[in-house]
């Protein structure tokens, strides 16, 4: 008995140490190397601008194969030393994936479960994927000579396809709720209201939302969150209604009250902005003539979102700003932006008078000081 047992184990064991040599590898045949060699760098998925560590893997002929040392999920970068090129990775402990293609189009093969759903996915994207490609090709293609009309067409187009690949993702994971790929698709469906991605996150069981995915799973949840109260705001913020009141610090750490501000003659201009904002600076010239010109007849708030308190003081100082500023200390998408409504930066909101809202703009348009202009006139 004890002879016929030990031939068992001798028989399972290969088997057992092949699946758990397979485990936290990473192989496949890449195509286009520039030498025999790859970087696997490693991210925290939390924070993916500097990597933890980095390996240097042998890649002779294209072929390689790497096991990751890490028992948390993780970003991965495959990097050729040569060119530069780089393709993104999900790493999932206990997982392994066999991948194929070029770094500037990868293409997993499958492995364990994860990477075989990953697989299953792309595999359902790929003529979405191609029309995307096409249609950026069309816009590249448009002479200089195109009308708006002739660019929306082809944008439309895009828009179309892109609606379609969020519905392939909604369908994937309403079928596949407990794969733990599905939760690294939820964030691609928040659009503008979350809908899509609340209705999702209710199928997906607790298991999965509370696992290794539960950073994904978090931020979907929370931009999903933010999407509908910003939808809800926006229905609260429309041309005609009263804006609503808030108090913020300004740069000496005083409290200001918008409504301190009303029924002073004077035309409010609330602008969100922030010093890591392109945009907001390039428009920073025609603000400061604009209040000049307008002096006595419109009253400037700068809403500064996303910087810290020192950057922002510097930036008034530096800017030489001469209006009313205060601090959100929410960020971009909470507090005072989120009550607003705010979906880009700048976006600039023209009261009345009496607090109510006239108009709001969304990004650095010419159209803003022409608007602003014929108001002071009347």
């Amino acid at each position: 008995m004890k002879k016929t047992i030990f031939y068992l184990v001798a028989a399972v064991l290969p088997l057992l140490l092949a699946s758990c040599a397979k485990k936290n590898v990473i192989s496949g045949q890449l195509e286009g190397l520039g030498g025999d060699s790859l970087k696997v760098e490693i991210y925290d998925i939390t924070d993916q601008r500097n990597p933890l560590s980095s390996i240097d893997v042998s890649a002779v002929g294209g072929k390689f194969s790497c096991v990751i040392p890490e028992s948390f999920v993780r970003g991965l970068l495959l990097v050729d030393p040569v060119s530069g090129k780089k393709a993104p990775l999900v790493f999932v402990p206990g997982e392994y994936a066999k991948i194929s293609g070029r770094l500037d189009s990868l293409v997993v093969l499958g492995g364990s479960p994860f990477y075989k759903d990953q697989n299953e996915y792309e595999t359902l994207c790929a003529p979405d994927r191609a029309k995307v490609n096409e249609i950026i090709a069309e816009y590249r293609a448009l002479p200089q000579t195109a009308t708006d009309e002739e660019k929306d067409a082809v944008l439309a187009k895009y828009d179309e396809v892109n609606e379609h690949i969020a519905k392939v993702t909604k369908d994937f994971i309403i079928r596949k709720p407990s794969s733990l790929f599905s939760a690294t698709l939820v964030n691609h469906l928040v659009g503008d209201d979350g809908k899509d991605a609340l209705d999702v996150l209710a199928r997906i069981p607790d298991d999965v939302k509370q696992g290794m995915m539960k950073f994904y799973i978090d931020q979907a949840t929370s931009r999903a969150n933010q999407a509908k109260a910003r939808t809800e705001a926006a229905e609260k913020v429309k041309d005609g209604m009263q804006a609503p009141d808030f108090t913020l610090k300004n740069e000496k750490g005083e409290d200001f009250a918008l409504s301190s501000i009303y029924n002073k003659g004077k035309y409010i201009i609330l602008d969100f902005w922030g010093e890591w904002c392109y945009w907001c600076k390039k428009g920073i010239p025609d603000m400061k003539q604009l209040y000049k010109d307008a002096k006595g007849k419109i009253e400037i708030v700068s809403i500064d979102c996303g910087d810290t308190e020192e950057v922002w003081k510097k930036a008034i100082v530096d800017h030489e700003l001469p209006w009313l500023h205060v601090y959100n200390p929410d960020g971009t998408s909470e507090g005072v932006p989120l009550n607003y409504a705010v979906t880009g930066y700048p976006t600039k909101v023209i009261l009345n008078p009496d607090g109510t809202i006239n108009k709001t703009v969304v990004g650095e348009d010419p159209e803003f000081y022409d608007y602003v202009k014929s108001l002071i006139k009347k």
